[in-house]
């Protein structure tokens, strides 16, 4: 079977985000690792089709790294995520790399949330390539239907929006945008903002 490796910055967050895939309907082929040394070892063991990556790991030379384990594993691809410019985006492109997913800060949800929309794109590769990757549950109705505005909120939990910037985005204060957070986490059975991410992408909210 075929797996995403994802590259994160502690154990605790790998936990985090191997939770995300579970959520989203891939317990069995996303593997978390938090150093240099796992990531190789699990790329020796293959076969790896996407190795997601925190940006910051990756550092001094991201390029480097990219060159590096397209070298070695040619069939593997690497996505990255986190803060970056543009022109750090387009030299990993440039390199060989998938892509860049942006997250607007440094912060554990904010990459959690950006990791979980990693999963969701490797996961569409895998399926438009590989015969053998388990079929995704059918997508499951949700219990309560959510407000406009919780919509509006949602939309920008997905996007790593802080919620000052959503409240800015949509004219309201900081403390109404977690007002309405905390509803939407509570009709999808949410306990966090990237679970709230990964049910919404697994039910068809967020496509």
């Amino acid at each position: 079977m075929k797996t995403i490796v994802v590259y994160a910055r502690t154990a605790h967050t790998g936990k985090q985000i191997s939770a995300c895939a579970t959520h989203i309907g891939l317990p069995q082929i996303v593997k978390a690792v938090d150093c240099i040394p796992a990531l190789f070892i699990a790329l020796r063991r293959g076969p790896v089709d996407v190795v997601l990556v925190d940006v910051a790991l990756a550092a001094p030379d991201p390029v480097k790294f990219t060159r590096t384990v397209r070298t070695r594993y040619p069939r593997t691809g690497v996505l990255f995520t986190g803060a970056a410019d543009p022109r750090t985006a387009a030299t990993v492109a440039a390199a060989g790399a998938l892509g860049f997913i942006k997250a607007r800060s440094g912060g554990a949800d904010d990459l959690l949330v950006a990791f979980a929309h990693a999963i969701v794109l490797a996961r569409t590769s895998l399926v438009n390539t590989a015969g053998d990757v388990p079929r995704q549950r059918p997508l499951q109705p949700l219990p309560m239907r959510l407000s406009e505005r919780e919509v509006q909120v949602l939309a920008g939990l997905t996007e790593g929006k802080p919620n000052a910037e959503i409240g800015r985005d949509l004219f309201v204060s900081e403390d109404t945008v977690k007002t309405h957070a905390k509803r939407l986490y509570r009709k999808l059975g949410a306990r966090d903002r990237a679970h709230a991410v990964a049910i919404a992408f697994r039910s068809g909210l967020i496509s």
